[in-house]
């Protein structure tokens, strides 16, 4: 009879099989990673005394597949191909060096409440119950996104105030990052012809029948990106300028960390009811880690709640 092993043994079959798969070179262990939101993930960390990068393949999702079935050593094969394919993003590292970091910060917008701890050592700014924080992202060789938090060691260390990290990211967030509105049908639309015109049980079908359903408009905000794109409510002339277009203020739904939701007030005069649709998405469609908020504000109060000096600097930013 099936036996299933407990989590932590998973991970320790997983590191020996890898191990085995890829040779004595390599230095091979399980790690627990804080991510977004204080949620623990258990990486599996791969070092190589050639290379300069040390890949984290976080094995949670493996577990739920070893659970539905899947042998241990059919995902140690897979877990041993990602390292291959992945064991040197960059043709060479990147820089840590402040000159050239400067040009890659960017904002990233998470829940205040949840990350209490981590915010307790970076440098931030609080909006209601959300947080802004620093990012400095890097490009990997095949074009995905690498980003590393800033620390306050990190900004006592490059010698930078938060007022100077705001400015560098209301600059580079224009540049690098631009907001992105669409409305939501067009989104959907996106998801589908991306994944072959399914995904996740829907179908073309399927997105039109529910738009006509829909009971108000609602469009997806993000940045160009759609990596940490709820720093896209930072793009305050961007949104002072769909305010005017739509002649009234609108509601933020915080979908989640890479976007949120904007409805005209008008529409739905109902608070009550779109946080709990809010709460309802975040506990049954949103990865822990990802989860933004299950506050609902206008944004009027949004911009109401900024710090003067933050939203003055604000208002440059495209």
């Amino acid at each position: 009879m099936f036996a299933m092993k407990n989590f932590r043994e998973f991970c320790e079959c997983i590191c020996e099989h890898v191990r085995e798969m890829l040779g004595e070179e390599y230095s091979i262990s399980v790690k627990s990673v804080r991510k977004n939101n204080n949620i623990t993930m258990d990486g599996l960390l791969i070092r190589h005394a050639d290379s300069a990068v040390v890949p984290t393949i976080y094995l949670n999702p493996y577990y739920e597949q070893y659970a539905e079935g899947r042998t241990i050593l059919h995902i140690a094969e897979e877990v041993a191909d990602v390292y291959r394919s992945n064991r040197e993003p960059w043709k060479e590292p990147p820089s840590f060096d402040f000159a050239e970091i400067r040009d890659k910060i960017l904002f990233r917008v998470i829940n205040r409440t949840l990350n209490e701890e981590e915010l307790l050592h970076m440098p931030h700014v609080e909006i209601g119950d959300l947080a802004v924080g620093f990012q400095w992202v890097v490009d990997t060789d095949d074009k995905r996104l690498g980003s590393v938090r800033v620390t306050d060691e990190q900004a006592e260390l490059w010698g930078v105030t938060t007022e100077e990290l705001t400015q560098l990211a209301v600059a580079n967030s224009a540049r690098e990052t631009p907001p992105v509105l669409k409305n939501i049908e067009e989104v959907l639309q996106e998801i589908l012809r991306e994944n072959g015109g399914s995904y996740a049980g829907l179908t073309n079908a399927d997105v039109e029948e529910a738009c006509e359903q829909r009971e108000f408009p609602m469009y997806v905000l993000s940045n160009s990106r759609s990596h940490m794109g709820a720093s896209a409510l930072l793009a305050v002339p961007f949104l002072e300028e769909f305010r005017e277009r739509i002649g009234e203020d609108f509601w933020i739904l915080p979908s989640s960390i890479h976007e949120v939701i904007l409805v005209p007030v008008s529409k739905v005069e109902d608070r009550a009811k779109l946080c709990a649709m809010v709460r309802e998405i975040n506990e049954t469609q949103v990865p822990p880690q990802e989860v933004l908020s299950d506050e609902v504000y206008s944004y009027g109060e949004f911009e109401s709640m900024m710090p003067i000096e933050f939203r003055t600097q604000l208002q440059v930013g495209g």
